[in-house]
Parts: C-alpha cells; sequence; structure tokens
C-alpha cells in the first residue's frame, strides 16, 4: 500500500489558498460605470471617512481607465449608504496611469476627480507616451479625459522622433482620434507652449515667450522676444512661423495698434565666412 505524504498535500493546500487570497478585489460604481479595485496587501473599508484603502500593488479600473500604485484611496459620497459609488480615487507611491490614449509614469501621488474625468499626478521624472509621441515634466501632469487634453507643468518637453523638440516651462497637448489607424491610436493636433519656449529641429533652434504648434499644417507659430537661431546665424523679432516640412522659417515684424502705429523691425546677424571678400 502506497503511502500518503500529508506533507505534500499540506504544502499544496497552503499553496492554493495563499494564491486565492493574495489578491483582494472589490466592485464599486461611479456616473453609471463601473469601478474594480484590487490590492495584494488587502483592502480596508473606513466607514467614518468614507473611504476604502487598498495596499500594496493597488490597482483601479473603469473600462479602459486603468490606475496601479502602491496605495489608492477610494472617497465614495456622502449620503451613499452603500458606499459604492465612488467620487475620488488618490493614489500614492510609484503611480501609473493608463488608458487608449495615452499612458503615464513616473507618478509621486495623483488624484482623479471621477465625476469631471480629470487627474492629476505629480512626481519630478513624469512621462506621458502617446503612439509617437512623449511628453515629460518636472512637477505635475493634469489629464481631461473626455476632452483628450494634457497640461504638464516644470521644465515640461514635448518631443516627436526625428521631428521637433518643444520646451516650455508649461505645455498643453491636445490629441484627436488618428482615423489614419485601424486601432485605438491618439495623435497630437495641437501643442501650446507658455513660458521660456524653446523648439529645435534638425535645422534650428528657436526661443519665444509663447508657442503654438498645429500638426495639420505642421507648423509652429512664435509669438513674443523671437529668436531663431540656424547655424552661427541669428533673427531676431516679435513673430515667426515655422513651417516644419519645408524647412522654411518667416520671421516678422509684430504691427502695433493705435492712431501712431509702427512696427516692430526684424533683426538678423548673419556671420561672415572668413574666405569672403
Amino acid at each position: 500500500m502506497k503511502k500518503i505524504n500529508f506533507k505534500s498535500i499540506f504544502l499544496f493546500c497552503l499553496l492554493t489558498f495563499s494564491n486565492l487570497f493574495s489578491e483582494q478585489k472589490i466592485d464599486t460604481f461611479s456616473n453609471g460605470k463601473p469601478i474594480e479595485i484590487y490590492a495584494e496587501e488587502g483592502i480596508e473599508w473606513h466607514k467614518n471617512e468614507k473611504k476604502y484603502i487598498a495596499n500594496g500593488n493597488a490597482k483601479a479600473m473603469q473600462e479602459d481607465f486603468v490606475v496601479t500604485s502602491d496605495l489608492i484611496e477610494a472617497f465614495y459620497a456622502d449620503g451613499d449608504d452603500s458606499g459604492t459609488r465612488i467620487t475620488i480615487l488618490k493614489a500614492r507611491g510609484n503611480v501609473k496611469i493608463r488608458n487608449k490614449s495615452a499612458h503615464i509614469s513616473g507618478g509621486k501621488i495623483a488624484i482623479f476627480d471621477v465625476k469631471k474625468d480629470y487627474f492629476k499626478i505629480t512626481g519630478d521624472n513624469l512621462a506621458l507616451v502617446s503612439q509617437d509621441d512623449k511628453l515629460n515634466a518636472k512637477k505635475k501632469i493634469e489629464f481631461w479625459r473626455k476632452e483628450n487634453i494634457a497640461i504638464a507643468t516644470g521644465q515640461a518637453v514635448a518631443k516627436k522622433e526625428q521631428k521637433y523638440t518643444l520646451r516650455a516651462h508649461r505645455l498643453a497637448w491636445y490629441l484627436d482620434k488618428d482615423n489614419n489607424s485601424n486601432d485605438d491610436n491618439f495623435k497630437i493636433r495641437k501643442i501650446i507652449g507658455f513660458k521660456n519656449v524653446e523648439i529645435e529641429n534638425d535645422n534650428e533652434i528657436a526661443f519665444s515667450d509663447k508657442a503654438l504648434y498645429n500638426s495639420l499644417k505642421d507648423e509652429c507659430k512664435l509669438f513674443g522676444n523671437v529668436k531663431i537661431k540656424r547655424g552661427e546665424n541669428y533673427l531676431s523679432g516679435d513673430y515667426a512661423v515655422i513651417n516644419m516640412k519645408t524647412g522654411v522659417s518667416k520671421l516678422l515684424p509684430q504691427k502695433k495698434s493705435g492712431i501712431n502705429r509702427t512696427e516692430e523691425r526684424v533683426r538678423a546677424l548673419i556671420k561672415k565666412d572668413k574666405n569672403d571678400e
């Protein structure tokens, strides 16, 4: 008669039950849509504070929207006896956020207002990636899901490989669905840069107070204290248009309003070649 190894059976049962209970889950709702919250180290219900706390590799999901972090606090509305209608999600530690249009990483703290469909993520090494476009920031990134608008603050950098790099204190990103793609891909429609703007491509680098990049026209308009550097040559003025496709840059004077209307002059500094007479 074969001897039964009770020790092996015990270990098998122990591993089975540990796997079953290694991840806790609760189902909630908000705006009529289900929200699932997971955690490896358990979920606490704080009835007096009307919130849940998910600990350890926590994750919250609503349709295509996913938040992962070390800890997630889920607050539900006052007067909701069932405690299932989530209003605010707060994530702390190693925060990552993604949906079908973008993926954000590098966050320390994030707050998601479920009703407004808006979240703010803070950190000193933030990155938002959408298809071939990338947005970085050293302070915070705000994102409006319905409108697909992102605002990056703090040494913000928008980059498209082998095309351009746009830097500013604050950058506003506008995304649109790519109709030429069969997948749920999104592309940049326009970018607005504010304060200490710098745009660089293969041909030149330009500086201004404000910038507006239009992806349909593939051009960037620069406003205020414009300086364009191409090689050793410099152009300066108050307004410029850079065509990314043709490589043509136009520096134009800014017209002044009023009775005594005048125009600011465009200035150029052309470095003379030593072989020229």
